[in-house]
């Protein structure tokens, strides 16, 4: 080619034809990186282009491996075009660069389905684990979990208004983890970069990542994606080192236009948090995920059997949907006893109720539920609110709810003057005798035992 000098050492231009030898290869390739060094900002260049290595060439296309799966994901789909324009000052015009996962390049292999310059090979890169099974089309919509089920869509779906972070809070078993891996997998497939990680493998990620020295690294993946899901956030209680971690993650997220969400056991203020996390948490939506009132748990048990495939008799669903149960998932293991009686010719009331016995004992073993949901259970019982059983309100189910919840405190250890602070100020001697017929209520109603147990 007239007027192109080839450097010793480096691949001939493109348009000479040349084959480049592997040790030519790796030195273009290390010109590269310095053109990209020089560019782009220290921790992304650290975190997604360092450690990569140029494999071999496919006529105008370069193959280079990445660090890993989810860098090969993040480079062909944010920063393919910078590669490219880099890449053409050294192998000439019109160059293609592929990203693969390391080891799967290996000569003779072919590249396939490549992405135009510039342009999203589809599914977005993650960090973490999904499970794309949970879907927002199987997630049974209820009135206890509408507020967090739209605050969810709201992040993935064409609307005007979207409010983050996002925290979901609720007994465990609720469907909160559901929502977070349909809220994930839908992200992803627009082509959305997604961190989808328990708040204690978010611990260890961190921790791991100082340890060994590659803090710049970890920070510059998980504060550089659109949407960052944490889950079980009670695992980080008491450790400050990921607190402030997480704090200044969801900074960056949130201020470059991504999306936190958050799942937890308790709200944000319940978790002994510092201010500067649980007011941030706080200042998005923070949404409660409740139990299904009993024509939700009906319309529950019906979807699940039609997905199994099985028929459950209308006395069985009845019974079933009877159960105060605390749980998405102490209900999902009520259906599957039953469904598992019905397809071995077994089921019947006794052996059922039996089912039903163990399953409840089974979710008491794992230890005594808090005051706020105890109430709240008994509220339901009575369909009132808490509110109202703490109030001064005397109609007759209200009444009968307040006697109960508190006998059902007094168990746990509150004292006269504590429960009449509880209840509207009512004075000791009203206290007691509200205990006393709390208790006579309970021992003579087998539902409601099960509900303060």
């Amino acid at each position: 080619m007239p007027g192109y000098h080839r450097e010793e050492g480096v691949c001939p231009s493109m348009d000479d034809r040349v084959p480049c030898s592997d040790r030519e290869l790796a030195r273009s390739w290390q010109g590269v990186l310095g053109r990209l060094e020089l560019e782009l900002n220290p921790h992304n260049f650290a975190a997604w282009l360092r450690g990569t290595r140029a494999v071999r060439m496919d006529e105008r296309l370069v193959v280079v491996e990445a660090a890993s799966e989810m860098a090969c994901s993040w480079l062909n789909q944010r920063l393919k075009v910078v590669v490219e324009r880099a890449a053409t000052q050294v192998f000439g015009p019109e160059v293609a660069v592929e990203f693969v996962v390391p080891g799967t390049a290996a000569p003779g292999v072919a590249i396939t389905a490549h992405a135009p310059p510039g342009r999203s090979s589809g599914r977005g890169p993650v960090m973490g684990q999904l499970n794309c099974a949970y879907t927002f089309e199987e997630y049974q919509a209820a009135e206890g979990n509408r507020l967090a089920l739209q605050s969810c869509l709201s992040l993935v779906e064409e609307m005007d208004f979207r409010i983050s972070p996002v925290v979901l809070f609720g007994a465990p078993g609720m469907g909160k983890t559901h929502l977070l891996h349909a809220l994930a997998c839908r992200a992803a497939e627009q082509g959305r970069a997604v961190a989808c990680l328990s708040a204690e493998e978010f611990a260890n990620r961190f921790l791991g990542a100082m340890r060994d020295r590659k803090a710049d690294e970890f920070q510059a993946a998980v504060r550089a994606v659109d949407l960052l899901v944490i889950d079980d956030l009670q695992q980080i209680m008491g450790k400050k080192a990921t607190q402030d971690e997480l704090v200044h993650t969801m900074d960056a997220v949130c201020n470059a236009g991504g999306h936190v969400v958050v799942a937890s056991e308790k709200h944000p203020f319940e978790l002994d948090l510092p201010e500067r996390l649980a007011s941030r948490l706080a200042a998005g939506i923070v949404a409660r995920v409740e139990p299904f009132r009993i024509a939700e748990r009906r319309a529950f048990i019906e979807r699940v059997a039609r997905r199994l495939r099985a028929s459950l008799p209308g006395w069985a669903t009845d019974r079933i949907a009877g159960c105060e149960v605390p749980s998405v998932r102490v209900l999902l293991g009520a259906i599957h006893a039953a469904v598992g009686l019905e397809r071995n010719g077994m089921l019947d009331l006794g052996r059922l109720d039996a089912e039903l016995g163990r399953v409840a004992l089974a979710e008491a073993s794992n230890g005594m539920i808090g005051e706020r949901e105890l109430l709240e259970r008994i509220a339901r019982h009575y369909q009132v609110t808490v509110d109202e059983i703490a109030g001064r309100t005397r109609r007759g189910p209200v009444a009968e709810a307040r006697a109960v919840s508190v006998a059902a405190l007094q168990e746990r250890g509150r004292s006269l003057s504590q429960l009449g602070s509880l209840f509207g100020q009512r004075d000791k001697s009203t206290i007691s005798g509200l205990a006393e017929r709390g208790r006579a209520i309970v021992a003579g109603n087998e539902g409601l035992r099960a509900i303060v147990a």
